[in-house]
């Protein structure tokens, strides 16, 4: 088998936070010098995210990105080469009644508003969650009222509250959401979000696979938390690292070690083994 193009026919597509991410937010040199080794053979590799592109970026300027990035969940791929969006998804109108909703019956949620040409959330309410997602990804502070113009169509709005307590509001959503063409996810145990329908991490990597040319039975997915569900369930290679939400660990074709321990390394260094083993 010739080695310069071992990962030529494959797409690794890697969550962040819980997955290519250590607990400080980092990147370790593990992961590093495992995905330039998959790019340098051949291998296409990119970020799956509940982020924005502002605040990937950082990430992006490190890593051998080497093909458009998935951000807000799904709703949106980014590439960051041509600096402009490829697919975008965007939430109905109808969402602005579900969130009265939502507030009407729990006033005290922290509340971010994504735009579609914002560079960073518009804060409708902020709470300590708020206040410490809005530090862990350097967004500046934008507040505003319902009633305020806001740019629209809206991409995703995000509800933040103590795990808890957010509980209580995921049991209720549906109810809340009416007829509205939304979907819920929980994206960590202190966030959720409404997202358009159609638009999880699962539909855009299925709109990547075609626009890079990688069969969906060649693209590698990994992840942690319940946004990268439908993610792990498309892909022909699904993966969970050790610390997924257990929904993940049952739906997986494979699990990898947890995401302090260079997980994504971990997972090239299986690809390969399974390469050699299988002829692949």
């Amino acid at each position: 088998m010739n080695q310069s193009g071992l990962f030529s026919d494959y797409l690794l597509v890697t969550d962040m936070d819980g997955t290519l991410l250590n607990s400080e937010k980092d990147i370790s040199p593990e992961n590093l010098a495992a995905i330039e080794r998959f790019t340098q053979h051949g291998g296409r590799f990119t970020l799956a995210t509940g982020r924005i592109a502002s605040s990937v970026r950082r990430y992006v300027n490190r890593l051998p990105v080497n093909a458009p990035v998935i951000l807000s969940n799904g709703a949106v791929i980014y590439d960051y080469e041509r600096e402009e969006s490829l697919w975008v998804r965007t939430l109905p109108a109808s969402c602005r009644n579900v969130l009265k909703r939502v507030l009407e019956r729990f006033p005290e949620l922290g509340v971010e508003i994504y735009a579609r040409d914002g560079h960073a959330p518009y804060i409708l309410q902020d709470n300590e969650t708020t206040e410490r997602h809005r530090r862990i990804e350097g967004f500046a502070l934008q507040t505003i009222r319902l009633t305020d113009a806001l740019s629209e169509p809206w991409i995703k709005i995000l509800f933040a509250w103590e795990p808890a307590w957010l509980d209580e509001v995921s049991a209720a959503v549906n109810e809340l959401t009416g007829d509205a063409e939304v979907v819920w996810v929980r994206s960590d145990d202190k966030y959720l979000e409404m997202l358009p329908q159609g638009a999880t991490k699962g539909h855009a990597l299925e709109q990547l696979s075609r626009q890079v040319g990688v069969p969906m039975e060649r693209c590698v997915a990994m992840g942690d938390h319940l946004n990268d569900l439908e993610m792990i369930r498309r892909a022909g290679i699904g993966i969970a690292v050790a610390n997924a939400h257990p929904k993940l660990l049952q739906s997986a074709v494979h699990s990898c070690k947890h995401h302090n321990e260079h997980a994504v390394a971990d997972v090239i260094a299986w690809l390969e083994e399974r390469i050699k083993q299988r002829g692949w």
